[in-house]
């Protein structure tokens, strides 16, 4: 009885012993690694976005108090430029020249996706000053809240749904 009771210990013993021939745990992404991700997540729901709604819509608001939906774009946009451009140690001022400027959609994409190639090389430096890339993650997912709204007061289903 001893014998069998020994023989059930060693065995449950070296059952649960990591064998060698296991593979090492992956090695978890760095912060800056794990902040582009969620960059280019968020991003990637926005320029879905941008490209999805109709030109016809970009005036869309739900109430007169709010930003048309290409505002939301255009002062997204802006955002863009100004937290990457800090995000590599430019200090410039915050503007809303895209916002204030043609909302259409012919207008904001091309300035959208110029924004997006600025803030994926700020995202991809090494010396990349990390608490603007951030706050324009944090402020790009507020904002793609309304966007969600938006579209789906327009009948049109969000990117990320």
């Amino acid at each position: 009885m001893k014998l069998r009771l020994l023989m059930l210990l060693a065995c449950l013993l070296l059952s649960s012993t990591p064998s060698s021939a296991q593979s090492p745990p992956e090695k978890a992404p760095d912060m800056s690694t794990e902040l582009r991700n969620a960059f280019n997540e968020v991003n990637g729901w926005v320029t879905k976005a941008a490209e999805t709604v109709p030109a016809d819509k970009y005036n869309y608001r739900p109430v007169d108090t709010v930003r048309t939906f290409g505002q939301l774009i255009g002062h997204i946009t802006d955002s863009y430029n100004y937290f990457c451009a800090q995000g590599v140690g430019n200090k410039i001022e915050w503007s809303e020249a895209i916002e204030k400027g043609g909302t259409d959609k012919d207008t904001l994409l091309p300035k959208l996706k110029e924004a997006i190639s600025k803030c994926n090389a700020a995202y991809s430096s090494n010396n990349a000053q990390l608490r603007p890339l951030f706050t324009n993650v944090g402020h790009t997912s507020l904002h793609y809240g309304n966007i969600i709204t938006y579209m789906r007061m327009m009948g049109l289903k969000p990117p990320s749904s």
